[in-house]
């Protein structure tokens, strides 16, 4: 497991001081069969399309003749996505939401990993890391940290969809990406009443 450089802990303390919590944590879930469908045909047709993604700070591979994750996006089809699968999220959060954003389908590429961080503190609030699809050597666990700290290790196959508080929890892949490809696609919102009394404060 990686330790996290110096900057990328203190800006993530920082993020999450600034974050409510909602009291929800994490869950796993399956997609309906024909959004992943949709997804996996998506990625499919615009396989050609992919590109480097731009560098981001908490994203690496340790081989720096390899690229850390490919990118696509389709905004068109993100919005649709987003519109069609918040009601799921206000399922799962019980309260009504607004639509933040929905990015990817990114592509990580062997031996690529993530180093723990949370999301942006006003928008992605209430957010879930959906597998497209993979091919794998061995598991690449997502981690999470629940609010008391615990450390959490969640394998995600095609088709699921874990919900989390992605500007309070910490997250991600610490270890190396074992296989040729993990893709996946995120969707994110924020409850239609940002300052609802039923946000946890921090």
């Amino acid at each position: 497991m990686f330790d996290t450089p110096a900057h990328l802990e203190q800006q993530t303390r920082e993020q999450q001081a600034a974050a409510r919590y909602c009291g929800l944590g994490f869950k796993k879930a399956t997609l309906p069969s024909e959004v992943l469908q949709r997804l996996r045909q998506h990625l499919e047709t615009n396989s050609r399309r992919f590109r480097a993604e731009e560098p981001i700070d908490y994203l690496v591979n340790p081989d720096p003749g390899k690229i850390p994750a490919l990118y696509f996006e389709d905004k068109e089809f993100n919005a649709t996505l987003s519109r069609e699968l918040q009601g799921l999220h206000e399922e799962w959060a019980g309260r009504s939401l607004t639509e933040s954003a929905c990015y990817g389908i990114r592509v990580y590429q062997r031996g690529s990993f993530l180093y723990n961080h949370v999301d942006h503190t006003d928008t992605h609030i209430i957010s879930s890391s959906i597998c497209v699809d993979h091919r794998l050597d061995k598991p690449w666990p997502l981690y999470v940290e629940d609010i008391d700290g615990n450390p959490h290790q969640i394998d995600l196959d095609p088709g699921d969809i874990l919900f989390y508080e992605g500007a309070r929890l910490r997250h991600g892949r610490a270890y190396p990406l074992e296989g040729d490809y993990y893709a996946s696609i995120f969707v994110h919102y924020r409850p239609a009443n940002l300052w609802s009394s039923r946000l946890v404060g921090t």
